[in-house]
């Protein structure tokens, strides 16, 4: 009883004279200061601080507790992990401060401290994390190695990938958006942060085939604002740059749907402004009998006219008897005809075919204009009148027209005219060309030459 009652008066005598305690030591450097009998050497005696040692059930149930209060669990069979004693889950020190039982870093045995790199959590609060002027990386090498709430946003550091929607990004940048059926979404949004709109305010995406130049972007697609800055008068616009101001290449209106190339205010679907604006390479040959024909009005505007047989547009095919024919029509009588050998000098005529060996001229449908333009000599005694005819061809037949040629008699005398008809006549009509001998004339019996490269027949594609 007196070594007890010493002791305290002795340590109340210490606290209210120095307001410092020292055990094992008379100069305390704090309020309370515990030496070691024994800080070194192999004494068996046991040196140490011995604080208050409760289960988590008695540290559940503790009221009104200090800040700062240190316990020891020393059982976590009893009580539950809720409340106050939400962090208590293992044996271990733990310290109050002033609303939970938080457990020091250091823990019992050789287990580690729970933190982000060993155990999962769940944050108490909004948390910020100040860097300052320091760096913050994460490295892996999985494919999924960091995600946000599955796959709202993930990286793939085995193939540096980032995914926006999957967790399996196949591209550098892979955007996913959860749309199905007809609906329509916007998946990526670009938008500048000036909530006043100007005209000329505009926010590209710029793309460069290397890394030089920094910033600057060879290309760049975006919206601009025009012509105005309500809602709706946005723009779509492709940009290009060599290294200065961006310069406009086309431009698709908001409102009018207009796209316009060269200029920023088209003035119809599509509107192209240059010198020399267009060019085409690899056009394949149409159907000039029912395609129709682009003509551009003096304000530029295209129209169509309709198809070369809609305007009546002729297209020729020319034919030409190469040599001089002598003694032609000799044994022919009046009635009768020759064929007239001729070659093919143009045929602009879609469709229609000449097989020389028979002097045959095959027709697509169509209304042509034939002219038959011959030229020939006669020296027959009693010959001054020469008559000639011509069937053209109609559909499933033909139409006789006669040519009378006056010239001098017995002697070489040149005489010609031309024999002009319009026909009608249905797709793979035959005709062959031909003279023959009319029954107006008084010249018969050999004489006659037919004039080679003089001689022509001239048929005009004038309508279908």
């Amino acid at each position: 009883m007196k070594k007890s009652l010493s002791a305290v008066i002795i340590l109340a005598a210490t606290t209210f004279g120095y307001a410092q305690v020292g055990i094992n030591t008379s100069t305390p450097a704090s309020t309370l200061d515990i030496t070691a009998k024994n800080s070194t050497g192999t004494t068996k005696n046991v040196d140490g601080l011995l604080v208050p040692r409760v289960d988590r059930e008695r540290a559940q149930s503790m009221v009104s507790i200090p800040v700062s209060t240190l316990i020891y669990v020393n059982s976590v069979s009893k009580g539950t992990q809720s409340g106050n004693a939400v962090n208590i889950d293992t044996v271990g020190y733990y310290y109050f401060d002033g609303s939970v039982w938080v457990k020091l870093n250091t823990s019992s045995g050789s287990a580690s401290s729970v933190n982000i790199y060993n155990s999962d959590g769940t944050l108490t609060g909004n948390r910020t994390v100040t860097q300052a002027n320091k760096t913050l990386a994460f490295t892996g090498t999985s494919v999924n190695a960091f995600s946000v709430d599955g796959k709202t946003l993930s990286v793939d550091a085995a193939n540096h990938r980032l995914g926006v929607g999957t967790n399996a990004p196949t591209t550098d940048l892979d955007l996913i958006s959860p749309v199905s059926g007809s609906a329509v979404k916007v998946a990526l949004r670009i938008a500048g942060t000036n909530a006043t709109p100007t005209i000329g305010q505009g926010v590209l995406i710029g793309f460069n085939p290397n890394t030089v130049g920094g910033g600057y972007a060879h290309w760049g697609i975006g919206a601009e604002f025009f012509d105005g800055t309500t809602l709706g008068n946005a723009d779509f616009i492709f940009k290009s740059s060599y290294g200065g101001n961006y310069i406009n290449r086309m431009i698709i209106k908001n409102l009018s749907g207009f796209v316009g190339i060269g200029t920023t205010s088209p003035t119809s679907l599509l509107h192209l402004k240059s010198v020399d604006p267009l060019t085409m390479e690899g056009v394949r040959q149409g159907d000039v009998s029912t395609e129709k024909i682009l003509a551009i009005n003096p304000t530029g505007v295209v129209k169509s006219l309709g198809s070369i047989d809609d305007l009546g547009i002729p297209r020729p095919a020319v034919f030409r008897l190469d040599a001089t024919i002598p003694d032609f029509l000799t044994t022919q009588g009046i009635g009768g005809k020759q064929v007239i050998p001729m070659s093919v000098v143009k045929n602009g005529i879609e469709g229609l075919t000449y097989d020389s060996s028979t002097s045959t001229i095959t027709f697509p449908a169509g209304t042509y204009q034939m002219t038959l333009v011959y030229e020939s000599t006669h020296n027959a005694t009693g010959c001054n009148v020469s008559s000639y005819f011509e069937d053209f061809p109609v559909p499933g037949s033909f139409q006789r027209v006669h040519s009378t040629a006056p010239h001098n008699e017995n002697g070489l005398s040149n005489h010609g005219g031309s024999i002009l008809y319009v026909t009608t006549v249905p797709a793979g009509q035959k005709w062959s060309i031909h003279l023959g001998r009319g029954q107006s004339g008084n010249c018969t019996g050999p004489g006659m030459n037919l004039i080679g490269k003089s001689t022509q027949l001239l048929v005009y594609k004038i309508g279908s």
